[in-house]
């Protein structure tokens, strides 16, 4: 991040952070007005922002946005505006992802208090705009280990779920987003404790 003399000033990690919680879930409670597209202004974002970075700048917030490894973030308008990629919860937001065509399989790595739930439901958005999925095995035990440190995670047949008529999109790096993955689409002899 920028630096006097060495020193870092912002530390990227909690302003990273921050960030995903003000453009995914609460832009309100900084006073910052959301767009559809789910972007708020950079500018207005920084002076929301200088109670807890008192030296955050403008690079502070763009070195977040080129070195984050999940795309998580994206300016729009020639850097004006900025915007969570994905993960939102808030109403009405409609960032226009473009439909793709999945990949075979996708994973989704989640607690193993949900597995039953899951299992009888398929997977839903649980609070959020759309489900989530990721590109490999991997991540999804990266993202479950987040709330579970045994994680269950479920193999989908994407690709025949958008056959089916079920649309996906990418967005971020490796990151798929539907609104709702039936059972029936669930690898359900996949499904492991890592």
């Amino acid at each position: 991040m920028s630096s006097k003399r060495g020193e870092t000033v912002v530390n990227s990690v909690k302003l990273s952070k921050t960030l995903s919680y003000i453009l995914r879930h609460h832009p309100k409670d900084f006073g910052l007005k959301v767009e559809v597209d789910g972007s708020v202004d950079v500018e207005e974002l920084i002076g929301a922002l200088k109670e807890r970075f008192p030296d955050i700048s403008y690079q502070d917030i763009k070195e977040v946005v080129e070195k984050d490894k999940k795309g998580r973030f994206s300016f729009l308008k020639g850097g004006e505006r900025i915007r969570a990629n994905y993960g939102h919860s808030i109403k009405g937001i409609n960032p226009e992802y473009k439909a793709v065509t999945p990949p075979e399989f996708l994973y989704h790595g989640t607690a193993r208090r949900f597995k039953a739930s899951i299992l009888k439901e398929g997977l839903k958005p649980m609070g959020r705009n759309f489900t989530h999925l990721s590109k490999t095995i991997e991540e999804a035990v990266k993202v479950g280990k987040r709330r579970d440190p045994k994680p269950v995670v479920f193999r989908i047949k994407a690709l025949e779920a958008n056959r089916a008529g079920h649309v996906f999109y990418r967005t971020g790096k490796g990151i798929y987003l539907t609104y709702y993955v039936p059972v029936e689409f669930l690898e359900l002899n996949v499904i492991r404790l890592v």
